[in-house]
């Protein structure tokens, strides 16, 4: 039978003779570590693409070319070594594969053709260089796939040394040997010292490491490496032991350092690749590796020469010696080292090498050996001679180096002359002419040197003239160093200080020093410099009885108030001393000073209101010190009054004054609206005011409301002044507050001051004067009318939404200052949205006398201005109050229709109520119900937006306005929203203009088709987009939206079970945040009504209602009517 593929011709004897026998054993290791990872063939020729995997991991193509007989082979590869020489391991590996294949192949091929097969090749991925046929199924192959990709990850240490000692058949791996060889040169004084390290390897007989970086990068990657015919390492077969491993690991780390500097190139010093089996340890290397090398199998060569096992390394005295008596010549004398030619030196490893040992040595003492070596060596002598006129700087210089280097000999008659007494330094102190004197002496047993400003001199001359002194200059070099630390005048012996902070410095700075040095000796003149420490100041603290001041009182024994006085304008003036009258220096670098200088920069001290040892501020500035009252903190000594500490405590913990709750709002407020409450009240009892400042839907305008309503009822029990209470917010809010006054407190008399100007200023000159208990006003139109509300008496300021005037040098920051109010509060979700500087604004509005200046506030720390606003500032997060905050809040948000708007819809509005009238007289509600109901929706689009109803319309719509400001607010606070409509149209106006202002969003309706539906969800909830707009008959249903924590309804429904549905789309299973449901309603309109009617029919969204036009067919004629205002 004719074969249908070109068996590949030769066998392995013959490739085997063809190429290199490392080249073969190379590739038979590659072959049986399954480094074929791709093999196809042709059917009709003879020709084969394979993928070989490299030593390194990366993939090489390989291709092979032959004829039926075998007298032709071609081969290519596009590795790096096929370039060179024009084959390469990866050639002879594939050859291998083929030959293993061809053993099973005849009968695979006749059945592919009889099965139809039409290809010219025959796929075969390779599996462990086994044939097609034998290919694990896919269980198993996915088993080895999981276990190499594992084997990535094990605990190894190094980057590829196997730690897990199996074979892949789960044979133990055989052991290899290894040998360390530490290859040590001396230093001379020609060259530097140098250890390098030789491997040998085998499972026997041990082989040299011909090339040692290689071996190291082979060993990490897990790849083969031949050594010889008969022994080749694989990691896949052999492992090392543990502790050889170490070293390894050690010395591929190494390997990694060299190239890193190196770049693998040689330099004018180093040539990593003139000894391929040597790697270079450099000297930070050295100590870890040399721990791990005493465990190991680690021999020792010096300089080419053989000394055994490497050593334990210890320090230990080496044996040296110096023998020091007179020259031959009897006139000088002579210093001569015994041992010294037989110490070598590895300094840059910290090493001595002696008698083939190596011991470590002390940095200081190697660098004075090696000197010393090196000196005989380069002058080749045997000893130096030292005259008489430097044996004294021998003695006192050189002796104590060589006497910790080694034994020290000296000649008897020589060692009799040589004093040593313990050295005692003296500082001698004077004040005169206005300058201080000083002067140093170093006593030896009677023998005094006096240290001046060009070096010692002997005091008095010694009266011995044969005795040796040794001095001990390191300590008199220290003390000189000490002292030349001032800045001394002068050129005489005594050192001069004339500048009278050097003099403080040096007699509370570092005169302390120097007794622990010497004997310190001081005149009365210097003495009465020093003040003593019993001047320590003291201080009381307290607030005046109507809470408007604060006062402080310093005390200090002994010293008068005119002096306390400008002792403190020193503190604030970060002064370190004063000088006393006496002339003594008080140091305000004591702990009691330093304490009393960080409270008073605390409170913003400035020098002109320290007008004695009293100081009168503002009550304000006393919060600051709350910190200050715990037990034990500082050091100076404070009386803090009983009415100060009242109110640091009632500030502290707001709810202990326990304000009485307004009857009508007790059981509606939650937990931390009353705390808020509380926080609230407690800042108007002192006159302070504040931002209330927690996360959007917390109710900032609900507590606001219930503070309004307590201070009205306080205000009528003690039947004084009316004052009514101003609100300011954004045009968009302004009926959201009226509304939420009439629900809330129907009580509150309110005024919306709107309208033309004419209107308003008719409505401003009536309600302030007249018995309303809130206005409500925008910021646009409080500017425009500012000079009727300028000199009126207000009560209550109200700002929300204070990010209005964030910028202290616009319009409407400088206009609400010209606001008479008694107490002014911030509302707002976003206190600083850009930088501090929006917080000095606000709070130049509602508490103008918090801060200076904002030039003082901009020089503050941050952690500084955190701990003066502190009190003023409430802010809860939704996070902080989840077990207070319900799973879902529901809102109402209210908007004004925009002027061309409300035109349109109240002609149609009109023509609508005439026609339905009309209708309901004539046919009668069923017959006219459709259209009624039509005529409704008309409304409905004109609150969203009359181009959805008039065409070419080009005027505003106060609805989206709102709408835009909403989303940037919640966008600003993090938050992810759903928009949903029932026009599409009007989703597509919402999405131009959120494209418009850089606001990406997704967009669903009935035109998306299912699949991409799912997709978008999946993007949204993945976090991509803040913004999803949704048509509610398409989304109203169906949709897990879990990504978003906002839904906005866009447009009412008749029935509020569709409404509950969409909000459905982020409150369900899987939700991790609270969600709010916002519904826009447009003030005045149907809307409003629609609202109303909602609410009283609440039994609707218990009905199985298809869609919203369905749910409108359930209205009656009496809820037409009324949504219309039709008389029956």
């Amino acid at each position: 039978m004719s074969r249908m593929v070109y068996e590949f011709p030769l066998d392995q004897a013959d490739v085997r003779e063809r190429f290199d026998n490392q080249d073969y054993q190379q590739a038979r290791a590659y072959f049986n570590a399954r480094y074929v990872l791709k093999l196809e063939r042709s059917t009709d020729s003879g020709h084969c693409e394979a993928i070989v995997r490299g030593s390194l991991g990366e993939k090489y193509d390989v291709q092979l070319d032959w004829d039926e007989y075998g007298e032709y082979v071609d081969t290519y590869c596009n590795c790096p070594a096929f370039d060179v020489d024009s084959e390469c391991t990866h050639i002879v590996t594939v050859m291998l594969a083929l030959i293993d294949q061809d053993t099973g192949l005849a009968s695979e091929t006749m059945s592919q053709k009889k099965a139809g097969r039409s290809s010219s090749f025959l796929s075969m991925p390779m599996f462990g260089g086994m044939p097609a046929s034998a290919i694990p199924g896919s269980a198993e192959l996915e088993n080895r796939y999981a276990n190499q990709f594992l084997q990535l990850f094990a605990p190894s240490g190094g980057r590829g040394l196997r730690a897990v000692p199996t074979a892949a058949n789960g044979d133990e791996l055989a052991v290899i040997g290894v040998e360390f060889i530490v290859k040590a040169t001396l230093e001379s004084h020609r060259y530097a010292s140098l250890i390098e390290i030789e491997l040998k390897v085998g499972p026997k007989r041990l082989y040299v490491v011909p090339k040692i970086r290689e071996f190291l990068d082979n060993m990490e990657q897990c790849e083969i490496n031949p050594f010889s015919k008969s022994f080749t390492f694989n990691p896949n077969l052999h492992r090392f032991r543990e502790e050889d491993e170490e070293v390894l690991r050690a010395l591929a780390q190494i390997r990694h350092s060299e190239e890193f500097f190196t770049g693998g190139r040689a330099s004018y010093y180093y040539d990593p690749n003139k000894n391929h089996r040597v790697l270079r340890v450099p000297p930070g290397s050295w100590e870890a590796l040399r721990d791990k090398l005493g465990q190991v199998n680690a021999t020792l060569e010096i300089d080419g020469q053989s000394c055994g096992p490497l050593p334990s390394i210890e320090p230990s005295m080496l044996s040296l010696s110096f023998d020091v008596g007179q020259a031959p010549n009897k006139k000088a004398y002579s210093v001569k080292p015994r041992g010294l030619d037989r110490i070598g030196l590895l300094s840059e490893y910290g090493l001595a090498v002696e008698n083939g040992k190596l011991v470590s040595v002390n940095p200081d003492e190697l660098r004075h050996l090696s000197a010393v070596k090196s000196w005989f060596e380069m002058e080749r002598r045997s000893d130096v001679v030292i005259p008489p006129a430097k044996l004294s700087d021998f003695l006192e210089r050189a002796l104590p180096s060589l006497r910790k280097l080694g034994r020290v000999h000296i000649e008897k008659s020589l060692e009799e002359r040589i004093v040593q007494p313990e050295l005692k330094a003296k500082l001698y102190l004077d004040y005169k002419d206005e300058s201080l004197h000083t002067r140093l002496e170093f006593d030896y047993g009677g023998q005094i040197l006096v240290q001046t400003r060009k070096g010692t001199r002997r005091k008095e001359p010694s009266e011995a003239s044969d005795i040796v002194l040794v001095r001990n200059l390191e300590r008199e070099a220290q003390l000189t160093a000490l002292l030349d630390a001032s800045p001394w005048a002068g050129e005489a012996d005594d050192r001069v200080l004339a500048n009278e902070d050097d003099i403080y410095d040096f007699l509370y700075n570092r005169i302390p020093v120097w007794e622990k040095q010497a004997e310190v000796f001081a005149t009365t003149a210097v003495r009465t410099l020093l003040q003593p420490m019993s001047q320590r100041p003291r201080a009381s603290v307290d607030v005046d009885s109507s809470y408007d001041w604060l006062e402080i009182r310093f005390d200090m024994e002994g010293i008068d108030e005119r002096e306390i006085r400008r002792i403190l304008q020193s503190l604030v003036e970060k002064r370190r001393y004063y000088r006393l009258p006496s002339g003594a220096f008080l140091s305000l670098e004591q702990e009691e000073f330093r304490e009393a200088a960080s409270m008073m920069s605390d409170m913003d001290i400035r020098k002109s209101e320290i007008k004695g040892s009293r100081i009168q501020l503002p009550a304000v500035r006393g919060l600051r010190m709350s910190d200050r009252t715990e037990p034990g903190h500082g050091s100076l000594r404070i009386k803090w009054g009983s009415k100060l500490r009242q109110l640091l405590e009632r500030m502290r913990n707001p709810a202990d004054l326990e304000h009485p709750l307004p009857d009508s709002l007790g059981a509606i407020l939650r937990d931390y609206q009353k705390e808020g409450f509380q926080w609230l009240k407690t800042l108007s009892f002192y006159r302070f005011g504040g931002i209330l400042a927690d996360d959007m839907g917390l109710g900032k305008t609900l507590q606001s409301i219930a503070y309004m309503v307590s201070e009205r009822e306080e205000q009528q029990a003690a039947a004084g002044e009316r004052r009514p209470s101003l609100v300011v917010c954004p045009a968009s809010l302004v009926y959201n507050w009226e509304s939420e006054i009439r629900k809330f407190a129907p009580q509150l008399r309110t005024s919306v001051v709107a309208g033309a100007k004419a209107e308003r200023e008719g409505m401003l000159e009536q309600d302030i004067d007249s018995a309303v208990d809130v206005i409500i006003t925008s910021y646009p139109l409080l500017r425009r009318d500012i000079e009727f509300y300028e000199g009126k008496p207000f009560g209550i300021l109200i700002l929300d939404e204070a990010q209005a005037f964030k910028n202290r040098s616009s319009q409407t920051a400088q206009t609400l200052k010209r606001v008479t109010a008694g107490r002014r509060f911030a509302l707002t979700g976003t206190p600083i949205e850009n930088r501090l500087g929006e917080l000095w604004s606000i709070f130049d509005v509602v508490f103008p006398g918090l801060f200076e200046s904002e030039k003082a506030f901009t020089a503050m720390a941050p952690d500084k201005i955190a701990r003066i606003i502190r009190p003023f500032v409430l802010r809860r997060m939704k996070s902080e109050v989840l077990t207070e905050l319900p799973e879902k809040i529901e809102s109402v948000l209210y908007s004004e229709l925009a002027v061309s708007q409300k035109k349109i819809y109240a002609a149609y509005l009109e023509k609508l109520r005439s026609e339905t009238e009309e209708t309901l007289q004539a046919n009668g509600f069923q017959q006219g119900r459709m259209k009624i109901l039509a005529g409704l929706t008309r409304l409905r689009q004109i609150c969203c937006h009359p181009a959805l109803f008039v065409e070419d319309y080009k005027g505003e719509s106060g609805k989206l306005e709102q709408l835009l400001e909403t989303v940037e607010e919640c966008l600003d606070n993090g938050r992810r929203l759903l928009i949903f409509s029932q026009f599409t149209s009007m989703l597509e106006m919402i999405r131009g203009e959120l494209a418009a202002a850089g606001r990406p969003c997704f967009y669903l309706d009935g035109s998306t088709p299912s699949a991409e539906r799912l997709q978008l969800c999946d993007r949204f909830n993945s976090g991509e987009n803040d913004i999803f707009l949704i048509s509610l008959k398409a989304g109203g249903t169906g949709l897990n939206l879990t990504g978003a924590d906002t839904v906005i309804l866009f447009d009412l429904w008749w029935n509020p079970a569709v409404e509950q549905q969409a909000a459905d789309r982020a409150y369900r299973i899987g939700q991790k945040k609270v969600v709010q449901v916002m519904r826009l309603v447009t003030q005045g309109t149907i809307e409003e009504k629609i609202y109303e009617l909602q609410q009283r029919k609440k039994d609707i969204a218990n009905e199985v209602i298809q869609s919203g036009e369905a749910s409108l067919s359930s209205l009656s004629e009496e809820d037409i009517r009324e949504l219309l205002a039709v008389p029956v």
